[in-house]
């Protein structure tokens, strides 16, 4: 049987990035499970299409389950609804590119503000992302943080 993360289906290799940085807003791959794959879906030739869409989709190796995380950034605030749907569009193609590996799913939005307002956590709490039918909560990071923070253990 062969591991998750190689039965990622194909997709075209050129929107594939090596840093997770956009608009003034990184987050920092150091200590992300290895290989992974960084999927730029901005890019004109990304799975996504021309349809609403996070920033990236990481998928990474995490030997019994693919981690699965669409990643968007925002250098300022956060507007819960429209990341939300942003959320949804890359959890979308994450079905189509990993539609039958074991996954661990993690949404990420990251901000550049020092402190959210706390009626945007309480939206965003309630503004979940589905994937393979089941809803998962978005998970709010700072600009600046490690991915590796966000992402749990699966066993």
């Amino acid at each position: 049987m062969s591991s998750p993360f190689a039965q990622i289906r194909d997709f075209d290799r050129a929107c594939l990035a090596c840093r997770c940085e956009k608009q003034g807003c990184a987050v920092y791959l150091d200590g992300v499970p290895s290989p992974f794959h960084l999927i730029d879906l901005d890019h004109p030739r990304s799975p996504a299409g021309k349809v609403a869409k996070c920033d990236y989709l990481f998928l990474a190796d995490g030997k019994a389950a693919l981690f699965v995380a669409p990643i968007e950034l925002k250098s300022s605030g956060i507007r819960p609804a429209k990341v939300r749907a942003q959320l949804q569009g890359g959890a979308r193609v994450a079905e189509r590119v990993a539609p039958h590996a074991r996954t661990h799913f993690v949404p990420i939005a990251a901000h550049g503000v020092a402190s959210l307002p706390h009626n945007v956590y309480r939206d965003m709490a309630k503004r979940r992302v589905s994937f393979r039918g089941e809803s998962h909560q978005v998970q709010l990071i700072q600009c600046g943080d490690h991915l590796a923070d966000v992402l749990e253990p699966v066993d």
